[in-house]
């Protein structure tokens, strides 16, 4: 395990651990001491396969299925750390689609690993595959198209060998050779039979045609250069591109990386890609990531807000000076504008000063003037034109009770008349007449009264008739019911046989 600390394209640290009881001790102790950063995992194992796959066309939710199938066919136990991708399709028959296939299928492998960075709270990315990262080299080497073999060095035993087509993976391996620890000098005669038999092995699983020219590219350091050239011949089936690895990191410019071999420089390209997709892990193990990143989120969005309300706290103290300016200019009109009154209307302050209180008079007189037109004349006059719709001579009115009041608009409670108030001044009487009709006659005596209650009712001056008295001589306990719902009960009195007596609530003339 190396652990690689980047500040932009510049390595400032790097430490090596080995998978032992002892080194993941030292681990875990590097990552309690080290600053709790987000980090990306890339993976470079002897124990990962890729495979080509040909399945149906069809849509993007039965794909997904066709594919957790082979994976569960081919990756039953490596379930949370396979990679599938669509590279291509058939050129002929059905047309169907080549996918790519690929998995790490010994887990516990990096699992030890893994746990002690959870362990450690450690805010884990994501974690990519060493041949899919690689491909984003082959734009920088100019290897983007036709059938390219990339061959690396990763670490002193083994050699890399990744096959793409037109820039996407087809395949990759790993294979071990036995070089000298301190010499990687003669690297080209271990590594070159290494990659024929790589060759031969795509070439047998039809992963690219037989009359194509495989373009291969050798990634080596200064001293191995000249064992690269001796040992990789271009020929009629392959041709030979051999890069100096400072070249590379050069042209990218990464400083600080050692050029002995290329993990420091696909390290770079794995951190350099942004917010790409993990290859390998459920997103279960990524939370820790995911939370720093909603957290620094909302941090950034707080600043932005302080600083938005720090320009609209300025953008007021702005305003609020011009304001205090505004202020201070209408101060001086106002000066002006006392100078003047003083010189030309002093002598009138006392007319002023006794204008508010004359207004109140006349507003006064006005209201009493008007509320005294509520007098008993106005409710003669009014009812005398009313009961002259009654043309019999049978109605004779011997008393009116009248009272001037006020109607409390709130509760409909009447109170004596205030003709100084706000409220209108109306009338309020009692009628007591009689109706001469025969004796005899009850039900004439009850539609005679009932038809002054509607000429009362249809007048628009009336507010409000009630029936006190009917003029009804009724047998003794005997009980009647007028048209206008009154319900009598009285008792036989010949005295009392036609009177009657009704509450009249009249508007004031000036409220019609």
């Amino acid at each position: 395990m190396s652990v690689l600390h980047w500040r932009g394209k510049d390595l400032i640290g790097t430490s090596s651990f080995e998978p032992t009881e002892s080194g993941l001790d030292k681990f875990r102790s590097y990552l309690l001491q080290a600053e709790n950063i987000p980090g990306k995992f890339l993976v470079d194992v002897i124990e990962e396969d890729f495979r080509n796959e040909i399945i149906p066309h069809v849509g993007s939710r039965d794909r997904k299925s066709v594919i957790n199938r082979l994976i569960d066919r081919f990756y039953r136990s490596s379930h949370e750390y396979c990679y599938s991708e669509i590279i291509g399709r058939e050129k002929s028959g059905r047309k169907d689609d080549i996918v790519l296939l690929g998995a790490m299928t010994n887990p516990p492998l990096i699992k030890l690993w893994i746990t002690i960075l959870d362990e450690c709270e450690v805010p884990l990315s994501g974690i990519w595959t060493l041949p899919l990262i690689s491909k984003k080299l082959l734009k920088t080497i100019k290897a983007s198209t036709g059938v390219v073999l990339l061959v690396s060095q990763q670490v002193n035993s083994n050699v890399r060998q990744t096959l793409f087509r037109d820039g996407k993976l087809v395949s990759s391996r790993q294979s071990i050779i036995n070089q000298d620890m301190k010499d990687t000098s003669g690297i080209g005669a271990l590594a070159a039979p290494e990659v024929t038999r790589t060759i031969d092995f795509f070439r047998a699983q039809n992963l690219f045609d037989a009359n194509d020219v495989i373009s291969i590219h050798v990634l080596g350091s200064k001293e191995q250069i000249a064992s690269l050239h001796e040992s990789f011949k271009t020929n009629e089936r392959q041709k030979i591109t051999i890069h100096k690895i400072s070249d590379i990191q050069n042209k990218l410019g990464l400083s600080g990386v050692e050029e002995k071999f290329s993990d420091n420089l696909f390290a770079w390209l794995c951190l350099s890609q942004g917010f790409c997709a993990s290859h390998y892990g459920s997103r279960q193990l990524f939370n820790r990531y995911y939370n720093k990143l909603a957290a620094t989120t909302l941090y950034v969005a707080s600043i932005v807000v302080v600083i938005a309300g720090a320009l609209l706290t300025q953008s007021n103290i702005t305003d609020s000076i011009e304001y205090e300016k505004s202020t201070l200019l209408l101060n001086k009109e106002e000066e002006l504008y006392k100078e003047l009154y003083s010189k030309k209307f002093k002598d009138f302050e006392e007319v002023f000063q006794n204008a508010g209180l004359m207004n109140s008079a006349v507003e006064l007189a006005d209201r009493i003037k008007l509320n005294s037109k509520t007098s008993p004349l106005d409710f003669l006059i009014s009812l005398s034109e009313i009961l002259s719709q009654d043309k019999s001579d049978e109605l004779y009115i011997d008393r009116i009770e009248w009272q001037a009041v006020n109607i409390n608009e709130k509760n409909n409670k009447i109170q004596k008349a205030n003709f100084t108030g706000q409220l209108p001044v109306q009338h309020n009487a009692i009628v007591i007449g009689r109706i001469d009709e025969s004796v005899n006659n009850y039900r004439a005596s009850i539609d005679h009264i009932q038809r002054i209650i509607d000429y009362l009712k249809a007048s628009p001056r009336i507010e409000s008739v009630e029936t006190l008295i009917m003029p009804v001589d009724l047998r003794p306990d005997s009980k009647f019911s007028t048209e206008s719902g009154v319900e009598i009960k009285q008792s036989f009195n010949r005295e009392t046989s036609g009177v009657f007596s009704l509450k009249i609530t009249m508007k004031a003339p000036d409220h019609v």
